[in-house]
């Protein structure tokens, strides 16, 4: 029996990567037509965001600058293991509670509009091309869901061992260094 969860397991990941790899094909030929524009002066990807605890102990939210595709520089932001995998959607106009990330997530849309809104009601709204690194896991929390179109997108989470406390952030270092 054991063998046979094994092999199902293995069916289902292999599914999923093939329809996830499908569904990137459009993506990536306007990647590639981003990639053309990156020599005019635009940036590729589009935003990175990190949404993280503040010193004051609420969500906050700030855009990472990149470096652009044509400096040709390897460039890691965040490089560890992933305990979890997640691709899935929500459907249109979707808004969940105030809530904080259980665990660091690397939370990528790929279709439609990722909303997050923040106690000082900022919204942010993320689409295809954009990043965000949430790794609020103590504070205020945010709300996020999906705006009227809909998302669909990837989420990456790394263990919850990665959380850290209010006022700092895994890119601060990163940040301070640069």
């Amino acid at each position: 029996m054991e063998k046979n969860n094994n092999t199902r397991r293995h069916f289902l990941s292999t599914a999923v990567a093939g329809a996830a790899s499908a569904m990137m094909l459009p993506a990536m030929k306007v990647q590639a037509d981003t990639l053309s524009a990156v020599t005019t002066g635009e940036k590729w990807p589009n935003r990175f965001f990190n949404l993280f605890t503040n010193e004051d102990g609420l969500a906050d939210m700030r855009e990472i600058p990149l470096n652009s595709a044509t400096k040709r520089v390897s460039h890691y932001l965040i490089r560890h293991d992933a305990a979890r995998v997640t691709i899935g959607g929500m459907e249109p106009n979707l808004l969940m509670d105030w809530h904080v990330a259980n665990q660091p997530n690397l939370i990528i849309p790929m279709f439609g509009t990722l909303v997050v809104v923040l106690r000082d009601r900022r919204r942010f709204e993320l689409v295809q091309g954009d990043i965000l690194f949430a790794e609020d896991c103590t504070g205020s929390g945010h709300k996020s869901g999906a705006g009227p179109e809909g998302q669909f997108g990837i989420s990456v989470q790394l263990d919850k061992s990665f959380c850290p406390v209010a006022g700092d952030s895994y890119l601060s270092s990163l940040l301070r260094d640069q």
